[in-house]
């Protein structure tokens, strides 16, 4: 009888197992299928490619000329145009606007490498191409690492940072990416479950975001813009073993950095982040000089621009204003 039980009991582990495994290779397949556009086809017309040591970076620009350049830099799988509802009102309001795609996301080229020092060189090259004055550097998210890497290394080329919910990595110790991860195809399943995944695209965007039901249609077509561009599930793979541990030489890294930091910084948050939770702001402050300023946006997540975009606006340009 109970040899039975555990005879039926591994037959149904197998099957089990067996029906994971074609799932997740399904998966895979799938994101093979869908990535087969070209950047001419996806990119928006607004935008362009501006040419750097390592591949073109996409850029959309709005606003004057001879204004008071602002970068922004996005989060982790979005691209330039998740700032929509943020472009528009800092240009009205006079500022030279340049809103890019940090490789491997959005439309820029792909070069194979993602350090923050790497990035840092990237943005350096755009705002060179572009002749750009001494801007105000603007990081959401992980693009913040990259900002706040630009300004570090190229002090020269920024006038003031402002950090929407930074990813900075500065509250854990860094370490080597994790060894399950190091096979390339493993982290190509991650990626083609998550990122590329269309049917995941909502849930994951709902899990950084307070206000749930701002994850609207808009914003989802946003996301799933560039993933059918061709090879971006390997692409991504790639960016992510730096994600994951790997970029443990970047000066932003260091939180003795920090203090050293000759700029003024300004520091949104939501106070209802998850992600990057309120505790992480209020440290990175301290290592910060002590005029640096902190606005806590209430009843907002992770990405508050998408979230409220009147409040966060605001906020922003009252930050921009004192910069």
């Amino acid at each position: 009888m109970i040899s039975n039980i555990l005879r039926w009991s591994g037959k149904t582990l197998l099957a089990l197992l067996i029906l994971i495994v074609i799932a997740i290779t399904a998966f895979r397949m799938a994101a093979s299928i869908r990535e087969t556009h070209t950047r001419a086809e996806l990119a928006p017309p607004s935008g362009r490619l501006v040419p750097t040591s390592s591949g073109g970076v996409f850029v959309q620009e709005k606003g004057p000329a001879d204004g008071i350049p602002v970068v922004l830099f996005h989060g982790t799988a979005a691209w330039s145009e998740l700032w929509r509802h943020t472009t528009g009102v800092l240009a009205a309001a006079g500022f030279r606007v340049i809103a890019l795609d940090l490789p491997p996301f959005g439309f820029s080229d792909r070069p194979g490498s993602y350090t923050r020092k790497d990035q840092a060189a990237r943005i350096n090259d755009v705002l060179v191409n572009l002749k750009a004055r001494p801007a105000i550097i603007v990081g959401h998210s992980f693009g913040a690492g990259a900002a706040t890497e630009l300004v570090m290394r190229y002090p020269d080329r920024a006038r003031g940072l402002v950090l929407v919910d930074a990813a900075l990595g500065l509250t854990v110790a860094t370490a080597e990416a994790p060894w399950i991860i190091q096979p390339k195809w493993i982290r190509e399943i991650l990626v083609s479950l998550t990122i590329t995944n269309p049917v995941a695209t909502k849930t994951l965007l709902e899990s950084l975001i307070e206000k749930k039901e701002r994850a609207l249609p808009e914003f989802v077509a946003i996301l799933q813009r560039p993933t059918t561009q061709r090879d971006t599930t390997p692409d991504i793979a790639d960016w992510l073993y730096y994600f994951l541990g790997a970029d443990r030489n970047a000066v932003s890294a260091d939180r003795t950095a920090y203090a050293r930091v000759k700029l003024p910084v300004a520091i949104l948050w939501g106070d209802k982040d998850n992600t990057t939770p309120v505790e992480q702001a209020l440290d990175l402050r301290t290592l910060l000089p002590p005029d640096t300023t902190l606005t806590l946006l209430p009843g907002l997540g992770h990405i508050p621009q998408i979230e409220d975009p009147a409040l966060f606006n605001d906020a922003l340009l009252k930050a921009l204003g004192k910069l």
